[in-house]
């Protein structure tokens, strides 16, 4: 449950439901009847050892022990409150999972039996936890009069190690079962939906992936290809027709032409619109998803018609120094060409970059370097799996989200003081692994607390 969630560029602040707060703290700290235990198929079932909390991707908790019927068992057991979860996961295909001896659920099962990807069935629990308030009024270290810095920021950099490594090795478990090139593209999409349009923007990869649109850049004229993406993005996204056409139809001449193209593509090729949900609301302009997709497409051309994550690898020659991989990634990702300084899109809100240095910061950091470190691992390449952790280190402040920002103040630390996006991501990855968990007691700051 805790960690199989979905590998995000860069993760907005996880809201746990309370059922899922209150069966993980059940487990966790055996609070639920400890009797008569019996698995779904009528087993008997004993808690010897909970387990240790899995910090990276995989099962919840690692080295449990249970006793089933006569049968001592060790090994991992994995918590969710539906038994689908198990399938909607992706658990049933991924080899990490394997050890799995317990599968921990909430609500009643139905008749589908848990198996592993080594098609192992692994017996499940219904887990009723007891009555109980593990959430303070107020957190523990409201109370403290800050922190002392050196193991503050100690803690941190261990943590952001821990979410590289997560992060990293979902993306390795996901390139198991996808190619490279399209799970690269599909997350690049992901960085461009932020919070709100972030599905929409994968299922937009879904829809357009990146072998057929080269298809179609191969089809037409240079100086058409940009206008061309754009028609085909825009209708297939839906915004040439009702009802979100109102969110480009006032720009009457572009929404013609694309209209124009657009149905032309639509004889030559079979393309249709699709069902998305966009959202506008709370978002700043920049931040529309109509100029997401604009930069989407210059993005794609930039690196037409080469592999963007081939292009991307290649960049990571011995001989390259970090500040030439940041100026080569933003030639990629945030600098325009063409249409982009006048495009009518930008008539009250002159265009910049493609996507700003905070957000490009955010796209290394989250993307581009566990990815680096994944295809190292699958290749075996040492030297790149090492570049890419040395790279992580050194790169820049990226967005530092609102919540980190009054943990920190609570904490008395000065902004300033998390100075790389180093410290960011450990602040995010201990605020995931504790204080949206509300697991004060086991929080790894407390030695540190001034009092």
């Amino acid at each position: 449950m805790i960690n199989c969630q979905i590998n995000r560029i860069a993760d907005r602040q996880l809201v746990y439901q309370p059922l899922e707060k209150k069966l993980y703290h059940a487990w966790l700290f055996q609070k639920y009847l400890l009797s008569n235990l019996q698995t779904t198929d009528g087993k008997k079932v004993s808690i010897i050892r909970t387990g240790r909390r899995n910090e990276l991707e995989g099962p919840d908790f690692s080295e449990a022990q249970i006793l089933l019927d006569d049968n001592i068992l060790t090994g991992d057991v994995e918590i969710h409150i539906n038994n689908a979860d198990w399938y909607h996961h992706g658990h049933h295909k991924d080899p990490i999972y394997n050890n799995v001896i317990l599968h921990v659920i909430l609500n009643e099962p139905g008749d589908k039996e848990i198996i592993t990807q080594d098609k192992r069935v692994v017996p499940t629990l219904i887990l009723k936890p007891l009555s109980f308030n593990e959430n303070p009024a107020f957190p523990p270290c409201e109370q403290w009069n800050g922190v002392e810095f050196r193991g503050f920021e100690e803690v941190l950099n261990q943590y952001a190690e821990i979410r590289f490594r997560r992060k990293a090795l979902a993306i390795r478990a996901a390139l198991m079962t996808s190619e490279p090139s399209a799970y690269f593209y599909k997350m690049v999409l992901d960085v461009l939906g932020y919070s709100q349009n972030r599905e929409s923007f994968r299922q937009l990869a879904d829809k357009l992936p990146l072998p057929l649109l080269y298809e179609v850049l191969e089809s037409v004229a240079e100086p058409d290809r940009i206008i061309t993406l754009e028609s085909l993005f825009f209708g297939v996204a839906g915004f040439l027709d009702l009802p979100y056409s109102k969110f480009l139809a006032s720009y009457t001449e572009y929404f013609q032409g694309l209209k124009s193209r657009w149905e032309k593509m639509q004889n030559r090729f079979g393309f249709s619109p699709a069902s998305f949900r966009w959202h506008f609301a709370g978002s700043r302009p920049a931040n529309y998803p109509t100029r997401r997709i604009a930069a989407l497409v210059q993005i794609i051309l930039s690196f037409y018609p080469h592999d963007p994550a081939q292009v991307w690898i290649n960049q990571l020659s011995p001989n390259q120094s970090f500040d030439e991989v940041i100026n080569r990634v933003s030639n990629y990702f945030q600098q325009p060409a063409g249409l982009w300084r006048n495009h009518p899109l930008f008539i009250k809100q002159p265009g910049k970059v493609l996507i700003g240095s905070k957000r490009l910061m955010d796209l290394i950091v989250n993307l581009l370097l566990p990815f680096t470190w994944a295809i190292g691992s699958l290749q075996k390449d040492q030297a790149l799996m090492k570049k890419a952790i040395e790279y992580y280190r050194f790169v820049p402040k990226g967005e530092m989200p609102s919540y980190v920002k009054k943990w920190i103040e609570r904490l008395n630390v000065p902004q300033a003081a998390v100075k790389n996006n180093f410290l960011i991501q450990g602040a995010i990855e201990l605020n995931h692994r504790f204080c949206e968990l509300n697991l004060c007691k086991l929080c790894p700051l407390e030695v540190y607390a001034n009092r």
